[in-house]
């Protein structure tokens, strides 16, 4: 019997190795107000945190190069 490569079993254990969750909540005004600016700047939420995280990590390294 031949083993046949399982594209989406490979793509859900790489991601269970390399992906994280950042989960929070909010007042339920605030993320559609958030969610409303993203489309008019045509932009993702993802992207948005995405951005915020990088800036954070970088803050972070200017202070102290443990990060």
């Amino acid at each position: 019997m031949e083993n046949k490569f399982d594209k989406e079993k490979y793509k859900a254990e790489w991601k269970k190795k390399n992906m994280r969750m950042v989960g929070s909540q909010f007042n339920i005004e605030f993320v559609n107000e958030f969610k409303k600016a993203c489309n008019i700047l045509v932009t993702t939420q993802a992207d948005v945190i995405r951005t915020a995280m990088i800036e954070t990590i970088e803050k972070a390294k200017q202070k102290n190069n443990d990060v």
